[in-house]
C-alpha cells in the first residue's frame, strides 16, 4: 500500500502546482526513509543521489540539449517561416488549404526539433497569423494548430523516445524507425478531419499558384526540408549515432540561420544558448528526480503490486494494453510527457514482460498516449503555449481540441489492435 500511496501523493502534489522534480524528490525521500530505515542518517540522500545520477549519466541523453537547441535556432533563424510558406503554397488551391499546410509543416518541423512546445511556439504563431489573415474561424485555426503540434514528440527525432530508450534499454534507432508509420498515419487522420471541417465550415479555397511562385518557395525551403533526411540517413547509414545526429542538427541549423538566411546574429545565438541551458537544466533535474522516484517505487514493490492488480482484472494482453492506455491518458493530464515516461517505464516493464508485450510497440503506444496530455488540462502545455503566442482564450482551446483528442485516442486504439503498424518497418530493416 505504501508505494501506491506515495505515487498518489506525488500526483496530488503535481496537480496542486508543485514542480514535478520537487514533488518527485520529496516523495522519494519519504520512500527512501521507509526503504532504508534510516530517516535522519546520510544513507537516504546518498542513495537517492545515486539513483538520480545513474540515470542521467547516459550518453544518449546528450542528444536532448542538442535537439532543443536545433529547434530554437530554426524557430528564430527564419527556417519555420520558409517551411510554412512552401507547404502553404502547395495546398493553396484546396478548400481549407492552410489547415492542411498546418499539419504538413508541423510534420516536417517535427523531424527537426522532436518537441511539441518548439512546434507550437515557432510554427504556431506563424500558422495562426496566416489563417487569421485569410478569414479562417478562430476555433478551427486554434484546434488544428494545437493538434498538429502533437506530431513533434512522435516523429523522429523524438526527445520522449530517447527518454524511453534510456529507461527501457531499447535501441533509439529502432524506436525512431518504428515511430515513422504511426506519425504519418496520425498526420493523415488530422488532415482527414481538416477535410471534413473545411466543407462543414465552407472555408475558402485559394487560387492556383504560378510555377514561378512554387519554384521560389521551394528554393527557400529546400535546405530545411533536407534536415530530417540528413538526420535519419546518417543514423541508419551508420554515419553517426542518434546523439551525434543531434549535434549535426545543431550544426546544420547554424549554417542555415547564419550563412544562408543570415537571420541569426551573435546576440540572438547567445540568447538561444541561454534558453537551451535553462530548458536542459530544468528537464535534467526532472529526469534525475523522477528516475530516483521510479527506482524507489521499484524497490518498494509497486510494479509487483500492479501486476497482481492487472492480472486480477484480466489476463488478455489486448485488454491489459487498453487498461494501460487509460492509465497513460490519466497520467498525461497531470504530468508532462518526459517525466511521465521516465517514472512509468520501470514500473510498467514487469507488466509488459508478464504479458509478452513487444517493448518497441509498448514504448511507441505509451509515448503517443502520453502525448495527448499536452492538450488536456490541468497540464496541457501546448494549450498554454498557444494561448501565449497566439492570444487565444483557454476556453476556446479546450473546446476545439476535443475532436482531435478523440481522433488520437481512436488511432492509438488501432495501434494496440494492429501492432504491425509499429513493428513492420523495424522488421523490414532488420532492426527488430
Amino acid at each position: 500500500m505504501l508505494p501506491v500511496f506515495l505515487t498518489f501523493s506525488a500526483l496530488t502534489l503535481i496537480t496542486c502546482g508543485l514542480m514535478i522534480g520537487v514533488a518527485a524528490a520529496l516523495v522519494s525521500i519519504i520512500g527512501g526513509m521507509a526503504l532504508f530505515g534510516d530517516p535522519f542518517g546520510a544513507r537516504v540522500p546518498m542513495m537517492i543521489s545515486r539513483f538520480a545520477i545513474d540515470r542521467i549519466d547516459n550518453f544518449l541523453l546528450l542528444a536532448v540539449p542538442f535537439f532543443i537547441l536545433a529547434g530554437r535556432l530554426m524557430n528564430t533563424g527564419g527556417v519555420t517561416v520558409r517551411l510554412f510558406d512552401f507547404v502553404a503554397v502547395l495546398v493553396q488551391p484546396l478548400r481549407g488549404g492552410l489547415g492542411y499546410a498546418n499539419v504538413m509543416a508541423s510534420f516536417v518541423f517535427a523531424g527537426m526539433s522532436g518537441s511539441a512546445t518548439a512546434d507550437v511556439v515557432g510554427l504556431g504563431s506563424i500558422e495562426m497569423k496566416a489563417m487569421r489573415s485569410n478569414g479562417y474561424p478562430e476555433g478551427f485555426s486554434a484546434g488544428v494548430t494545437a493538434a498538429s503540434s502533437l506530431l513533434g514528440p512522435v516523429i523522429p527525432p523524438s526527445i520522449v523516445l530517447i527518454a524511453y530508450a534510456v529507461q527501457a534499454e531499447q535501441s533509439v534507432a529502432t524506436l525512431f524507425l518504428a515511430a515513422i508509420v504511426p506519425g504519418i498515419l496520425m498526420a493523415a487522420c488530422f488532415m482527414a478531419w481538416v477535410f471534413f471541417e473545411s466543407r462543414r465550415l465552407k472555408l475558402p479555397a485559394g487560387s492556383w499558384p504560378s510555377g514561378r511562385e512554387v519554384r521560389v518557395k521551394a528554393l527557400h525551403a529546400i535546405l530545411p526540408l533536407l534536415t530530417p533526411g540528413i538526420i535519419l540517413a546518417g543514423i541508419y547509414g551508420g554515419i553517426f549515432t542518434p546523439t551525434e545526429a543531434a549535434a549535426v542538427a545543431v550544426l546544420y541549423a547554424l549554417l542555415l540561420t547564419t550563412l544562408v538566411y543570415r537571420e541569426m546574429n551573435w546576440k540572438t545565438f547567445l540568447a538561444e544558448l541561454k534558453g537551451t541551458a535553462l530548458d536542459t537544466a530544468t528537464l535534467m533535474f526532472i529526469i534525475a528526480m523522477t528516475s530516483a522516484f521510479g527506482v524507489i517505487m521499484l524497490r518498494l514493490g509497486l510494479p509487483q503490486a500492479m501486476v497482481g492488480i492487472v492480472v486480477g482484472i484480466s489476463e488478455n494482453p489486448t485488454i491489459v494494453m487498453f487498461l494501460m492506455l487509460v492509465v497513460w491518458l490519466l497520467v498525461g493530464c497531470f504530468m508532462a510527457q518526459t517525466p511521465a515516461i521516465i517514472i512509468l517505464t520501470p514500473i510498467l516493464m514487469p507488466i509488459a514482460d508478464r504479458f509478452g508485450f513487444d517493448m518497441i510497440h509498448f514504448g511507441i503506444v505509451m509515448a503517443m498516449a502520453l502525448t495527448i496530455g499536452l492538450l488536456t488540462p490541468p497540464v496541457g502545455m501546448v494549450l498554454y503555449a498557444l494561448r501565449k503566442v497566439a492570444d487565444v482564450p483557454l476556453a476556446i482551446l479546450f473546446r476545439v481540441v476535443m475532436p482531435y483528442i478523440a481522433i488520437a485516442v481512436l488511432f492509438i486504439s488501432l495501434l494496440i489492435l494492429v501492432p504491425q503498424l509499429v513493428t513492420a518497418l523495424p522488421y523490414a530493416f532488420g532492426l527488430h
